[in-house]
């Protein structure tokens, strides 16, 4: 369980981050289930009102109306991929409604992007962090997406002509060129040295029975809880990116396409996170 789901949306390219959350959240639905019958329910059993009562449990515990619309998302995501294998005669979720109304407006982000810029040395230095704590922080930082980060090849540095260079290889067939300086060089070449060492291509990795892969999503929360502690602010990939557009477009004055060539996206993507940042950036705290 949950049916070789994870390995079908991995092998389809998925952001291992996402197909954690898709699995974990199955997985939840499935003992929600077992302690609402008292017996273990296999798939073609389950009801369009089992779905709708799961929701809403999920949505008196108190979640964000978008952090249940994506759970709907992920339900419906499970059902098509258990009708494709078999597993149920039919799919109701294409029709699905759930009975209570959500907010989808998204939501502010208050976070202010020169003040990480100004704690980035201290992040570096700290030796309470870890190295992966801080490759992360640079990344953040640059604006990557996590799925992006996982697959970062050492083989894609360049350190000629006194200057160390990463070019990224994003998944959509876009590339971005990143360069380092001041104290992010060491503990990139720290990063580098560790995964010559480890005999594994990844810039990040982890351990999974005595080999190291690529890293494994479920760990990430140790090293953003411990950032978040050090800096004084969450520590969220998506929000930081917003704001690095934000500050490349206000405070460096890049135009679109000079923001779509650093960040390594199409101009429609480009374009769309300009104007979110734009409208979801504030200033203060909430």
């Amino acid at each position: 369980m949950p049916y070789g789901y994870e390995k079908f949306r991995l092998d389809n390219g998925i952001s291992p981050n996402t197909v954690v959350h898709e699995v974990q959240l199955i997985r939840s639905l499935f003992a929600f289930l077992r302690h609402t019958y008292k017996k273990p329910v296999e798939p073609h059993n389950i009801r369009p009102s089992d779905i709708q009562q799961f929701l809403m449990d999920q949505h008196a515990s108190g979640i964000k109306d978008s952090t249940l619309n994506r759970k709907l998302i992920y339900i419906r995501r499970w059902f098509d991929y258990m009708w494709q294998i078999g597993r149920i005669p039919n799919d109701f979720m294409p029709k699905f409604k759930f009975s209570e109304k959500l907010d989808l407006t998204p939501s502010d982000i208050y976070l202010d992007y020169e003040d990480l810029l100004k704690k980035k040395e201290s992040v570096l230095e700290a030796d309470q962090l870890s190295l992966n704590a801080k490759i992360l922080f640079i990344l953040y930082l640059r604006g990557l997406r996590l799925r992006d980060m996982v697959t970062i090849d050492v083989e894609n540095f360049d350190d000629r002509s006194g200057k160390l260079t990463l070019a990224v290889e994003k998944k959509d067939g876009y590339q971005c060129l990143l360069g380092f300086n001041g104290k992010e060089i060491p503990v990139m070449l720290e990063g580098i040295e560790r995964a010559v060492f480890r005999g594994t291509p990844y810039l990040l990795s982890s351990k999974v029975k005595n080999e190291y892969t690529m890293f494994q999503m479920g760990s990430l929360s140790d090293y953003t809880e411990a950032l978040s502690s050090f800096v004084g602010t969450p520590m969220r990939s998506g929000d930081i990116r917003f704001a690095y557009v934000h500050y490349l477009y206000s405070v460096k004055h890049k135009n679109l396409e000079e923001i779509q060539e650093i960040l390594g996206v199409s101009l429609d993507s480009a374009s769309r996170i300009l104007k979110d940042s734009l409208v979801r950036l504030k200033r203060g705290t909430p």
